[in-house]
């Protein structure tokens, strides 16, 4: 959910990208950013009713790591902004790297030269549904993902065209209708994963793992966690294991937990390609995980929750779990603030806003919360 941000808004910068207005992508382009942190930071700090710093993006725009385009009524592009079954055909996209950019238009011809169909998103009908891109940084390397609605496709064509193009190809499978560009892998070219550097150290990144969006910011937004880290910590909804390794040097030992077995495996091989020895992962649903538990209390306990936010019975588990700090990162204030309310006896200490998500609604939360 994002933050609510006025439907009218100022206009006090010229917008870039010539499918502004249309493209439901970027919203905030028509304001100088100066302005979009000024309005962020007011709305956040007037929901926590607390005053709460915003930092903002070392560039506003070229900082994506991931985007989800759709291939759809023979366009490669975004959903309009108000209208979910149309697409906007993008011939460039400046929130990504220009190297993303400059691949859209060539995969919108090769699309048209192979003949292959897209997917109707109106009547879930189709052959390919999403042309995805992950683009770290730091290596300059590059994941393409092109995903099919089944196994029967015709895209093999692209995928030998797109190997010039990435260091990783992916051909993965999406068969459920709705909006899930995540699909089961059937084929890699390349490399299978791609690396990215945070605080110094090398994470793998594979085709359907969680890694934050903004690689400008990452760093700074690492380094605002880590500080608040302290003894035994755990680190639940750890996903490939980004935030508990760097905050492993502070920490006297992480215990990671994680729902997906192929998110533990990559955090497994990122623990070892780093040297570090004090972590532990373990494969289990958080919720379950906790009701089970009856190791030492941890010190710390970080939560990085989806937007839906923490679980009642996972509120009250945390809760009896009493531990001594709980760093709590979210990217949807409605339900932080619903959490916030459910967890007993912890008193909100610090909160940082980050702006990983710069011409569009969204912000990242970072707070502190202590124990009574």
């Amino acid at each position: 959910m994002a933050l609510p941000i006025p439907e009218t808004l100022p206009t006090s910068a010229t917008p870039p990208c010539p499918h502004f207005g249309e493209c439901g992508g970027c919203r905030m382009q028509m304001m100088s950013y100066e302005d979009q942190l000024e309005l962020k930071q007011g709305i956040i700090s007037q929901l926590l009713e607390r005053e709460v710093p915003i930092i903002g993006s070392p560039d506003a725009y070229y900082y994506r790591h991931r985007m989800d385009y759709i291939t759809a009524f023979g366009k490669v592009g975004l959903r309009k902004r108000g209208d979910g079954k149309t697409v906007v055909n993008l011939g460039e996209c400046h929130i990504v790297q220009p190297r993303v950019s400059k691949l859209i238009p060539k995969v919108q011809q090769w699309i048209e030269d192979f003949n292959i169909r897209g997917y109707n998103i109106v009547t879930n009908r189709g052959d390919l549904r999403y042309f995805t891109i992950r683009h770290a940084l730091s290596s300059d390397e590059l994941m393409v993902v092109l995903v099919t609605s089944s196994t029967e496709t015709a895209i093999e064509p692209l995928l030998e065209r797109l190997q010039g193009e990435a260091e990783s190809v992916v051909w993965s499978v999406q068969s459920r209708t709705g909006d899930d560009s995540h699909g089961e892998v059937q084929r890699i070219y390349g490399q299978e994963t791609i690396t990215q550097k945070v605080l110094g150290l090398d994470f793998a990144i594979s085709p359907n793992c969680f890694f934050q969006n903004n690689l400008l910011l990452i760093d700074r937004m690492f380094e605002e966690i880590v500080k608040h880290v302290r003894g035994f910590t755990m680190d639940l909804f750890c996903g490939t294991g980004t935030i508990g390794l760097a905050a492993a040097e502070q920490a006297e030992r992480i215990l990671g937990v994680e729902v997906e077995p192929e998110n533990i495996r990559l955090a497994l091989e990122n623990a070892q390609r780093n040297g570090i020895s004090n972590v532990e992962f373990v494969t289990d649903n958080a919720n379950h995980f906790l009701a089970f538990y009856e190791g030492d209390v941890p010190d710390t306990v970080i939560v990085d929750p989806p937007r839906s936010g923490l679980a009642p019975k996972f509120i009250r588990k945390l809760n009896r779990l009493n531990a001594e700090r709980i760093v709590y990162v979210s990217c949807n204030p409605k339900t932080y603030l619903d959490d916030l309310r459910q967890l007993e006896g912890y008193e909100l200490k610090e909160a940082t806003a980050f702006d990983m998500f710069p011409q569009t609604p969204h912000a990242e939360l970072v707070t502190l919360l202590e124990r009574r």
